[in-house]
């Protein structure tokens, strides 16, 4: 609907990647070590659309390349 074309043949399923893994791992011991964490603040800006192109080759330790597709600025204009 926001005119960017996906070139797949299923439908798109908006989300957002918080990590990812191969094979599936309990993360609760991680969650509950980063339970009382509390980063640096931070002004964002801008909004990207990105698309992930997964490694298709088979080559241990192929990364997936990742393509901003669109950008929308934030906040007010002045």
């Amino acid at each position: 609907r926001a005119g960017v074309a996906s070139g797949e043949h299923r439908r798109y399923q908006p989300h957002l990647t918080l990590a990812r893994s191969r094979q599936a791992c309990d993360v609760r011991p991680y969650v509950e070590a980063l339970a009382g964490f509390t980063g640096p603040t931070w002004t964002v800006t801008d909004l990207a659309l990105v698309r992930s192109h997964l490694p298709e080759s088979g080559v241990p330790g192929e990364q997936p390349r990742y393509e901003a597709v669109a950008r929308s600025p934030l906040g007010s204009s002045g």
